[in-house]
Parts: structure tokens; C-alpha cells; sequence
């Protein structure tokens, strides 16, 4: 693989799945996908990808077609039967035009063929991650807030914030789905590693925070929470 350094480049932050066998290019992918602001999980065969899927919310899945056991082929295919409708994107050495059809046949939206550019992954990821969520821009208007998501830095109103690395997570993946509700076990699956030890109590906490830093005095926070729903952020998004 053709790797050009762990440079950051704009992004919206996702939680991937990547199911890959090969242990080296599975950490390079990781921490790259890790270093550009993505929650990364690694299963190395498709039964543990499956499993992961079922169990997680994922926002975008790279698969490598030849994996011990269920291969990825049958992987995409299962997630397509189920009705998921996250992007897949194939990581394969297989450049035949009959496996791409294949492939592509299956249910996945795109095709990376190894050896790769880091730069090339990071496009594709980008790309596929816009389709459902629109997020065009590096800088974002919700209501009294102004998003970087480049630099990661939030104004409310004309007045700059800090905001940890959770709180910023929560934020921007509420802004990408707007209008929706969110419970804090729905946070917890969709933003936090499954390996990781936090609480729906932890979720609500951070959540706490986060209301409190962005809400300018005397308004009305942006976030609403309903007893029995959850979380949502209300209004329109604005992409400068």
C-alpha cells in the first residue's frame, strides 16, 4: 500500500467498520481512518463483521473480499438482504471487471483496489459518507452555532467554546442527522468504540455538557430531550 502519511484531511466524523485479515494493513487503516476524527472498529473475519453490525450502529462499512470463513462478498450481501443501507466500500486486490460487476452487483457502493493511496481511501470515505448525510461543507450553521469541522471549533453566537472530544462527537453527529431522535443507548452504539466501558450514565452527562456549553443565556437550548425518545436537534442545517 502506497501510505502518504497520516495527514488530517476535512471529514465528517463516522463510526466505520472495517473487516480486514491482513493485521498490518488493518492497523494502518485504523489508525489513519482514527487519525482524520473516525471512531474505527476491526473485525477480521465476516462472522465477527456481522456480529459487529448487528450489535453497533455503523455509518459506513470497508470490507475485503477475501476473508476466512463468510467471505466479504457474502457480507455485503447479507447486509443488503437485512435492508441496511449503510455504504459499503470493497478494499480488494481483485481488479477483474467481472468481480467489480460482481461486487458492485452485491450491493456495494464503491471499489478500492490494493495496492492504495491513504489520500484515495480518504476521498472515497468522504464521498460515501455525504451521500446520506449531505454534509458538504467544512463549515456548518444550526440555528445560533457555527461548526468547523476541520479545526473542530464551535461558536455560539459571536462567542468561541471549548468542547471535548465526546461532546464535539455528539454534536456534529446530531447536526448530520437532524430532526431525529436519539436515545442515549442510541449514542452510545452509534458514537462510542463497542469495546468501551462508558454508561448510558456517561452518555447523559456528556450530554449535560454539552447543552449547557452551547445554550447562550437566556435561550433556549438547540437540543431538546424527551423523556421517552431521547435526544434531537431541531431546524435546518446551513452548509457555507
Amino acid at each position: 500500500m502506497k501510505a502518504l502519511g497520516l495527514s488530517r484531511v476535512t471529514a465528517p466524523m463516522a463510526k466505520i467498520l472495517l473487516v480486514e485479515d491482513d493485521k498490518n494493513l488493518a492497523v494502518s487503516v485504523c489508525d489513519f481512518l482514527a487519525a482524520n476524527g473516525h471512531t474505527v472498529e476491526h473485525a477480521e473475519t465476516g462472522e465477527d463483521g456481522l456480529q459487529l453490525l448487528d450489535c453497533f450502529d455503523f455509518e459506513l462499512a470497508i470490507l475485503d473480499w477475501h476473508l476466512p470463513g463468510i467471505d466479504g462478498l457474502e457480507v455485503c450481501r447479507s447486509l443488503r438482504r437485512q435492508k441496511m443501507e449503510l455504504p459499503i466500500l470493497f478494499l480488494t486486490a481483485l481488479s477483474d471487471v467481472d468481480f467489480i460487476e460482481t461486487g458492485l452487483n452485491a450491493g456495494a457502493d464503491d471499489y478500492l483496489l490494493k495496492p492504495f493511496h491513504f489520500r484515495e481511501l480518504t476521498a472515497r470515505v468522504r464521498s460515501l459518507l455525504r451521500r446520506p448525510k449531505g454534509l458538504l461543507s467544512t463549515v456548518v450553521r444550526f440555528g445560533y452555532l457555527t461548526i468547523e469541522l476541520e479545526s473542530k471549533s464551535v461558536m455560539v453566537e459571536d462567542r468561541k467554546i471549548t468542547l471535548a472530544p465526546k461532546e464535539f462527537a455528539i454534536l456534529e453527529f446530531l447536526i448530520r442527522n437532524p430532526n431525529r431522535h436519539f436515545s442515549s443507548k442510541a449514542l452510545l452504539k452509534s458514537i462510542w468504540p463497542s469495546e468501551n466501558e462508558s454508561s448510558e450514565d456517561s452518555v447523559r452527562t456528556i450530554m449535560h455538557n454539552l447543552k449547557r456549553k452551547i445554550t447562550p443565556e437566556g435561550k433556549e437550548c438547540l437540543i431538546k430531550t424527551a423523556a421517552k425518545t431521547g435526544y434531537i436537534l431541531e431546524g435546518k442545517t446551513n452548509l457555507t
